[in-house]
């Protein structure tokens, strides 16, 4: 057996492990972290009225509902959404994300209303508007939009760019939920987030000792991998 081929397959399982293991030292330390970071400022916040909303540059929580003053899209009812349309992979279907549709939003909060700035991340949604489903044409031409259409709840995490009688946030995350329901969710992301960098952690952990292992019996026992010497 060639020198080469003594190293090809303690190779393989360390290159495949050697990021197994970084990937899982970023996945539970760093990424759990970075969220409970998230977390704690998010429980801070108070969620804000018209009258708290008079700090510009200030990170404010939005608790409240779309207002029927933000135009339809062309999905009506919605006003706002994320398309997605069926694709085939790996032999079965699934939803591909085309666009997000996330023009100015308008938001009823107690006291009054909020501009809310195009092009704000859609974090989960409300309603849902099916097309394709009439069994006419491709498969591939089914699509689904999800968003939201006036008077659906909504909670606004974002960033005070004006102050005072008409305010304004940008920079916005916007889902469909409560304070208290969202920082729930980051509870479960950072336990998923740890779990998940203990499993990439022990498989990286079995490759390279598997690396290991099969260079000391190939070196120091004479074991040969491919066949015989």
């Amino acid at each position: 057996m060639s020198k080469w081929e003594r190293w090809l397959l303690p190779g393989i399982l360390a290159a495949v492990g050697v990021p197994f293991l970084i990937a899982g030292g970023v996945i539970r330390v760093v990424l759990p972290q970075t969220i409970a970071g998230h977390a704690q400022e998010v429980a801070r916040l108070r969620v804000a009225t018209i009258d708290t909303l008079n700090e510009r540059g200030a990170r404010v929580l939005l608790e409240g509902r779309v207002s029927d003053r933000t135009a339809p899209s062309d999905r009506p009812p919605l006003v706002a959404y994320k398309e997605y349309q069926r694709v085939r992979r790996d032999g079965e279907w699934a939803w591909d994300q085309v666009r997000s549709y996330t023009p100015t939003l308008w938001v009823e909060i107690p006291g009054g209303t909020v501009e809310i700035m195009a092009e704000y991340s859609l974090r989960s949604t409300a309603s849902k508007v099916e097309d394709g489903r009439d069994g006419q044409g491709p498969v591939t031409d089914h699509r689904v939009y999800e968003g939201f259409q006036a008077e659906d709840p909504i909670l606004v995490l974002g960033t005070l760019t004006v102050a005072g009688d008409s305010p304004v946030v940008g920079a916005a995350q916007i889902g469909f939920e409560t304070k208290a329901d969202y920082l729930m969710s980051l509870d479960r992301e950072q336990f998923t987030a740890r779990w998940l960098g203990l499993l990439f952690l022990i498989l990286g952990s079995l490759l390279t000792l598997g690396a290991g292992a099969t260079v000391y019996l190939t070196w120091h026992r004479g074991l040969t991998i491919f066949g015989s010497r």
